[in-house]
């Protein structure tokens, strides 16, 4: 049985934030990230460590970066820059196409820019909870602009008109922190299991809002007649 994966439209890659770096600083971008994947936090990497793996001159560092907080941050924006407008494109285009496919498509695309990035989200993992208030907030910052970007589409699109913007606002920030934690399962799961996480990802969307329109609904027929007036 094919996978999900190999039967689903692989979502068009946005190469513009890989390309709009210098390349000293993309260098030192890439080897923090390979550095960290496997769950050491930013704040434990050594300049000269940093630059070894980068196969960079030390100093190269603050050519570029004040900090090594700074550099975090602009590993976590340069992948935001390039997940937040795929997700939008393949959103549009599945609600083009076949509305009712949002979702799955979605998360579909989500997954797949995991395994593309795969060290950049395990860095974001691990920082999600990690010591570094600064990096913390980065990672949170960036699934805030995913799920705010998520809820106008949702608004723009009309997939939902049924459901008040806070309502769309909560359900959409839902729906991102779970993609964000299940990928940490994803990116290490066999071709089965990924497909059970996709499958999973669609009914976690659909019953969410399905049951926020369910709620919205009960909500106004326990209002007071002059509130419905």
């Amino acid at each position: 049985m094919r996978s999900v994966l190999e039967g689903a439209r692989k979502p068009e890659p946005d190469t513009a934030g890989a390309h709009e770096l210098p390349a000293g600083k993309r260098k030192l971008i890439e080897a923090a990230l390979r550095l960290t994947a496997g769950g050491r936090s930013f704040a434990s990497l050594g300049l000269r460590e940093l630059a070894r793996e980068a196969g960079l001159n030390p100093n190269t560092l603050y050519r570029h970066f004040d900090t090594l907080d700074d550099l975090a941050r602009e590993a976590v924006d340069s992948v935001s820059r390039r997940l937040r407008p795929m997700l939008r494109r393949e959103r549009r285009l599945a609600a083009h196409d076949e509305p009712h496919s949002v979702p799955r498509r979605a998360c579909v695309a989500f997954f797949v820019f995991a395994l593309e990035n795969r060290e950049a989200f395990l860095s974001a993992l691990a920082e999600y909870h990690g010591t570094s208030p600064a990096l913390r907030e980065a990672v949170r910052a960036t699934l805030h602009a995913v799920s705010a970007e998520m809820a106008d589409d949702v608004v723009q699109l009309q997939l939902m008109a049924a459901l008040p913007r806070n309502v769309v606002d909560e359900v959409c920030t839902q729906v991102v922190l779970q993609l964000f934690h299940l990928s940490a399962e994803y990116l290490d799961a066999d071709a089965a299991r990924r497909d059970a996480l996709v499958d999973y990802a669609e009914r976690f969307i659909v019953r969410l809002f399905a049951g926020s329109v369910l709620l919205a609904q009960h909500e106004e027929e326990r209002a007071p007649v002059s509130r419905r007036a």
